[in-house]
């Protein structure tokens, strides 16, 4: 008889599994644009985003603008998730503070009209792109900031790409993105776990036949 005692289980590499600021798989991801939210997300309620470790928080003003803030107040901190949107930007609940989507400060109430704080404090935000219904950030060093790709699959003449959440999981993935990508990458499961126990589904795979006494439960 064999015994697990003592057994050792690897730790996560970090390399791959940490994607915060400073970590090599998050500044390799921060140099590339990232959807973060849909488009049609931004109402006139600001949406709360977490993406590569970071909170943030992203709006759409009156002026149709799309921001991307850090989602404390300069001030004293309060959460700007519970802010208003309003027409040049959105507006601390706490102390009022008025942001607009560059994080520059347009307001601070209560304060001298020429307050020199209103121009040495910027907020914390990155540049956004809103394409087919998403918003996309780059949260990476400015000085690196590509170009936001459009790929030729994105310009089909006559179509309309829209954006929308998969129905597979239902919405955001809570776990680094490459552990997912490496799940769509391994060939053999789709094999054993989709078409032996739930049957063909793919084109290609209608003449496959399901194993005996398979479950027909789905994925």
């Amino acid at each position: 008889m064999k015994s697990a005692y003592g057994l050792k289980i690897p730790e996560p590499d970090p390399r791959l599994t940490r994607i915060g600021p400073g970590t090599p798989c998050g500044e390799l991801m921060r140099r590339y644009w990232q959807p973060v939210c849909l488009s049609a997300d931004l109402t006139d309620l600001p949406k709360a985003v977490r993406i590569l470790g970071e909170d943030l928080i992203a709006f759409r003003d009156g002026e149709g603008r799309a921001g991307l803030l850090f989602f404390r107040c300069s001030h004293r901190g309060a959460s700007l998730e519970y802010g208003r949107v309003e027409a040049r930007g959105i507006r601390c609940c706490y102390h009022g503070w008025l942001y607009d989507v560059e994080g520059n400060v347009l307001e601070m109430p209560l304060e001298p009209a020429r307050n020199p704080y209103l121009k040495q404090i910027h907020h914390p935000c990155y540049p956004v792109r809103e394409f087919a219904g998403s918003v996309f950030a780059y949260l990476g060093p400015l000085d690196k900031l590509p170009e936001f790709p459009v790929s030729d699959i994105w310009q089909t003449a006559g179509g309309t790409l829209k954006a929308r959440m998969g129905p597979r999981v239902g919405g955001p993935v809570n776990c680094n993105w490459l552990q997912a990508e490496e799940n769509l990458m391994d060939a053999l499961h789709t094999f054993w776990l989709h078409t032996r126990h739930s049957g063909a589904q793919f084109p290609s795979q209608v003449n496959c036949k399901p194993a005996s006494g398979g479950s027909s439960s789905g994925r």
